[in-house]
C-alpha cells in the first residue's frame, strides 16, 4: 500500500510565503502609521506572536509524507515542504523489513501527529518516529490497517 500527502503538501509553500509577507506587513504598516494599525501596542505584539508561532507550525509540522508496503521492506519518507526542491537537509527516509516491525503507535497532540514504529535489530529494538500531521484521517486509517496486518503476520510467524 503507498500513502503520501502530497496534494496538501503542495500549498504549504504558498501558504509559508504568504505569512512571511504578512509578518513583514504588519510591521510595515504599523510604524508607517506612525503605530496606529492596532489600537495598543499590545494587540501589534500579540499579532506578531500568532503570526510568527503559524510560522514556526508550518515549517515544523508542514511535511510531506510516504509510506510504502509494498515488496519486503516497508519505507517512510519524510522531506520539508519548504525549499525542498533546493536543499534538502530535513529528508528522512526510514525502511525497514515487514518481519522486523514489532509495534507502532500513533502519538496525536491537538495539532501535531507522530508516528512511532517499534522494530528490532540485530542487538536491540529501535524507536523510529515520523511527521504525519498533514496525512488525512482516512490516509491515517489506512495506513493502521496496513500496520495492523503487517503485525498480526509477524506475530503468527513467531
Amino acid at each position: 500500500m503507498r500513502l503520501s500527502n502530497h496534494r496538501l503538501v503542495k500549498v504549504i509553500p504558498g501558504v509559508y510565503y504568504f505569512s512571511v509577507i504578512l509578518f513583514l506587513l504588519i510591521i510595515f504598516l504599523n510604524y508607517q502609521l506612525g503605530q496606529q494599525l492596532f489600537p495598543s501596542e499590545n494587540y501589534f505584539y500579540a499579532a506578531l506572536t500568532g503570526v510568527g508561532l503559524w510560522l514556526i507550525y508550518i515549517y515544523f509540522a508542514g511535511k510531506y509524507f510516504e509510506y510504502d508496503s509494498e515488496g519486503s521492506l516497508v519505507s517512510f519518507l519524510n522531506r520539508g515542504a519548504i525549499l525542498s526542491e533546493f536543499v534538502n537537509y530535513r529528508t528522512k527516509i526510514h525502511e525497514i523489513k515487514k518481519d522486523k516491525i514489532k509495534s507502532y503507535r500513533i502519538t496525536n497532540f491537538i495539532i501535531y501527529r507522530r508516528l512511532h514504529i517499534v522494530h528490532s535489530t540485530k542487538n536491540s529494538i529501535k524507536d523510529v518516529h515520523t511527521n504525519i500531521s498533514l496525512l488525512s484521517p482516512r490516509k491515517t486509517r489506512y495506513l493502521k490497517l496496513s500496520l495492523d496486518k503487517i503485525i498480526a503476520k509477524n506475530q503468527t510467524n513467531l
